[in-house]
């Protein structure tokens, strides 16, 4: 089986074989691989592992690129790779790669991830919680994380009515609207009631809400 190696736009190699596009790699590691200067393939064998290798590398560049735009969590890595087109096997061994590298850390992302729903979107314990796992995080890494933050949910619905939703509880609709807002946020009825009374705001005509 024949190798063709044609350098494409910056530092890009597409691979053929047998006439038939392959894979398209980064030079660094096309020049430094032991398949660079071989001009056949003898075997299916041998095919089967430049495919395992080449197909592997492109995962982990791929994976790179997304890591570039935002941190992911190691199983939302891999079902993104492989919707990108990428074989289960080679995302898996490519986030497992990056993972070793620190550049996919689970820990660091739900943490981050926690932070955030916490503070820019005034997310409970319980909601944050249901969105880690969703993104992919294990329930012990996600209870971890979330018991680490410390939540006091009177407390933080207090500040988001002072916040967030200031403007919104003048008037009995929109006290309403926030009880429903805050309920989807994953706060609880008596928590939400217990704030809204500390701040003696009422909110007797949303008890059904």
């Amino acid at each position: 089986m024949k190798v063709t190696v044609v350098k494409g736009k910056q530092n890009k190699i597409h691979i053929s074989c047998d006439g038939e596009y392959m894979f398209t790699v980064d030079a660094e590691y096309w020049f430094s691989s032991p398949y660079h200067g071989r001009e056949t393939i003898e075997d299916d064998e041998e095919l089967t592992a430049f495919y395992q290798a080449v197909g592997s590398r492109c995962a982990f560049i791929a994976g790179l690129r997304l890591l570039s735009y935002r941190d992911h969590s190691s199983r939302e890595l891999v079902t993104k790779l492989v919707q990108k087109g990428h074989k289960r096997e080679y995302s898996e061994a490519a986030v497992e790669k990056l993972s070793e590298y620190g550049y996919v850390n689970d820990e660091r992302y739900a943490s981050y991830l926690a932070s955030s729903l916490l503070e820019r979107k005034g997310m409970n314990s319980n909601a944050i919680r249901s969105e880690l796992l969703r993104k992919g995080i294990s329930r012990e890494i996600s209870d971890n994380v979330v018991e680490s933050l410390d939540i006091d949910p009177v407390f933080r619905i207090i500040d988001l009515l002072n916040t967030k939703y200031s403007r919104k509880i003048s008037d009995e609709k929109g006290v309403k609207r926030t009880v429903a807002s805050l309920q989807r946020l994953g706060y609880k009825w008596s928590d939400i009631n217990t704030a809204f009374h500390r701040l003696e705001i009422e909110t007797e005509d949303t008890d059904d809400v």
